[in-house]
C-alpha cells in the first residue's frame, strides 16, 4: 500500500475498517464476559492502539498538504502493523537510538533539564545526516526533538541591520526562515522550535553567570522575546555547557578558554542584553557571541551591537519521529536517517 498526495481515502477507509474490527470484538467480547467485566480492559486497549496511529497520520496528511518532498509513509503503516515495499519496520526512533549508543561517550544528561542530552568535551561523535548534508546535533530535547547546527555554513552577518534586538522580527531571522530554508532540500523531517531570545543582563560580565543564574533569568522573559519558526541560532547556554570545564559551566560570562567541538563554530547566539547602554550612557541594544578577543584563541562569550557582523551558524529542529537507519555518529560514518 502506498499512501499519495491525493488525500486519504484508502487510509481513512483502513482505519475505519480497524474501528469495526473493534466494535465486533466488543460483541464478541461482551457474549462472552464473565463475572470481571474484561470486555472493556480489552475494547479499551485496542482504542488506545487505534488512536496512537492518528498523530502519524495527521503529520503525514500535513506534509503532503504542503507539497514538501520526501514524505514518508513509514511510521504511520509501522503503526498500522502494514509492511510493504515502501517501508519496513518503524525500529529504533533516532533520539532513543543515539542515547543506546552514545551516553556516557561524548552524550550526557543536561544537569538542569530533566530528559535533555547535550555533547560535551572536544571530540565527540555527534555527526547526523539529513537532507544531503552532514549537520552535528547539539542536544536531544526533553520531547526526543533533536536541535542540530550547520556548521559548515559559516556566514559573516549582522544580528539586525537597524539594530534592534528583537529576534522574531530581525533580519537575521528573517532571511534564516527563508533564503537559508529554501536552499534545505527536504525539510519533511523538520519542526518549528520555540525560540527566545534571552537576556543576559549586565550584572553577569563582572559577577560571572552560572547554569542556574542563566535559568532564573530565562524564566524572567518578555512573552516577545519567543518566536517559533524552523531556523535558529545556538544559545550560549549550548556553548558554555558543551565545555569539559565546570569553570566554563558555572561561570559563563567570565570564564575564557572554554574549548570544546562547539568552539570550532565561533558566531552569534540568540541571547541578548537587554539592558546595554553606550559610552554615552544612551540606550543600544546588543547581542551575544562565542569568539576570540582580538584574534587571540580566547573563546569566550562576548557582545557586540546587533547591527553588526559576525559569523552564523543556524540551528534546526529534526522531529522526534525520525527513525535511525545506520551509523555511529562520526565523521566518517554519522548517523542516517530512514
Amino acid at each position: 500500500m502506498k499512501l499519495n498526495n491525493k488525500g486519504f481515502a484508502f487510509s481513512t477507509m483502513l482505519y475505519g475498517t480497524l474501528a469495526l474490527i473493534t466494535v465486533i470484538l466488543y460483541m464478541i467480547l461482551g457474549i462472552n464476559q464473565g463475572a470481571n467485566d474484561e470486555t472493556l480492559f480489552y475494547g479499551d486497549e485496542i482504542q488506545v492502539k487505534l488512536n496512537e496511529c492518528v498523530y502519524d497520520e495527521i503529520y503525514l496528511e500535513n506534509c503532503y498538504s504542503s507539497h514538501t518532498s520526501g514524505c514518508s509513509a513509514t511510521s504511520y503503516h509501522a503503526c498500522l502493523g502494514i509492511s510493504d515495499s515502501n517501508s519496513g519496520a518503524l525500529g529504533d526512533l533516532i533520539a532513543e537510538k543515539i542515547k543506546a549508543l552514545a551516553l556516557g561517550s561524548g552524550l550526557y544528561a543536561d544537569p538542569n533539564i530533566p530528559n535533555r542530552y547535550i555533547y560535551r568535551g572536544n571530540d565527540v561523535d555527534n555527526y547526523i545526516q539529513y537532507s544531503n548534508k552532514i549537520w552535528r546535533i547539539l542536544s536531544i530535547e526533553p520531547d526526543g526533538s533533536i536541535k542540530m547546527i550547520d556548521y559548515k555554513f559559516n556566514s559573516i552577518m549582522n544580528w539586525d541591520t537597524n539594530g534592534n534586538d528583537r529576534w522574531a522580527t530581525s533580519t537575521l531571522s528573517n532571511y534564516l526562515n527563508s533564503n537559508y530554508l529554501a536552499g534545505i532540500t527536504d525539510t519533511s523531517g523538520l519542526v518549528s522550535g520555540a525560540w527566545v531570545a534571552t537576556f543576559i543582563r549586565p550584572s553577569a560580565s563582572t559577577t560571572g553567570l552560572s547554569i542556574s543564574e542563566y535559568y532564573a533569568q530565562y524564566q524572567d522573559q518578555e512573552s516577545d522575546t519567543t518566536s517559533f519558526a524552523q531556523v535558529g541560532l545556538p544559545t550560549v547556554y549550548d556553548y558554555m555547557n558543551a565545555a569539559s570545564s565546570d569553570e566554563c559551566r558555572n561561570h559563563m560570562m567570565t570564564a575564557s578558554g572554554c574549548s570544546s567541538w562547539l568552539s570550532n563554530y565561533k558566531g552569534w547566539t540568540i541571547n541578548i542584553n537587554g539592558e546595554a547602554v553606550d559610552s554615552n550612557g544612551n540606550p543600544e541594544n546588543r547581542a551575544y557571541y562565542f569568539g576570540d578577543i582580538n584574534e587571540e584563541d580566547i573563546n569566550t562569550i562576548l557582545e557586540a551591537k546587533t547591527d553588526t557582523a559576525q559569523k552564523v551558524f543556524p540551528v534546526v529542529v529534526l522531529d522526534r519521529n525520525n527513525v535511525y537507519q545506520s551509523g555511529t555518529g562520526s565523521a566518517t560514518n554519522p548517523y542516517v536517517l530512514k
